[in-house]
């Protein structure tokens, strides 16, 4: 039987895109079904009541310096292209709803995906709606009707959905996945991940 995956994923991660770039390897490997699950890092970490990044970083991994080095390594390592984002430039949690309403609309993957080159290679955040909705009509998809429905109360229903479903799993950071309740967090579980459906797939 082939596995399902549930990703946990923001658009303001450079973990959750280069995860994304090795979600093929997941399918092709393993058949795997992946769900798209977009949600805001932000919305996610106040529903749980904590969150590395307030006042000084806990750790140095969360130090941007530090983070800057370690995903261009990642990048490297998986032969992807990445830059450090111009952060304040994002609307983040809009940008994030909008992958939201992909999901809403059945096409996450390749928006997200049009997404994160937009934002993750290129530096080229979406300001408003309108370059939102540009990204996704480049993709092949109703740009318009994605960003129309960053508003919509489905889209808000959605997003809340996701939150206490990944809080429930005990995702507690993004990129998570999560197959057969066990939870992976971060880009470099992947590894891990793979090992534990190697040994599923031999019984």
């Amino acid at each position: 039987m082939s596995p399902t995956i549930d990703f946990y994923f923001s658009i303001d991660s450079r973990y959750s895109y280069l995860a994304a770039t090795q979600i093929p390897s997941l399918e092709r490997e393993f058949g795997a079904s992946l769900r798209w699950r977009p949600l805001a890092l932000s919305a996610l970490l106040a529903a749980r009541g904590a969150t590395p990044f307030a006042d000084k970083p806990v750790s140095g991994q969360y130090e941007r310096d530090y983070r800057d080095i370690d995903t261009g390594r990642w990048a490297a390592f998986y032969g992807v292209k990445i830059v450090s984002p111009d952060w304040d430039k994002g609307d983040w949690m809009r940008i994030n709803l909008a992958a939201v309403s992909a999901a809403q609309l059945g096409c996450c993957p390749a928006f997200v995906t049009a997404l994160y080159d937009a934002v993750m290679v290129r530096n080229a955040i979406p300001g408003n709606d309108a370059a939102i909705a540009r990204i996704a009509d480049q993709a092949g998809l109703d740009g318009a009707k994605i960003a129309a429905g960053i508003d919509a109360p489905a889209t808000q229903r959605l997003h809340r959905e996701t939150v206490e479903s990944a809080r429930q799993a005990g995702v507690f950071g993004v990129p998570s996945f999560v197959t057969d309740g066990q939870m992976f967090w971060g880009n470099d579980r992947i590894l891990l991940l793979k090992h534990r459906l190697s040994q599923k797939r031999r019984g």
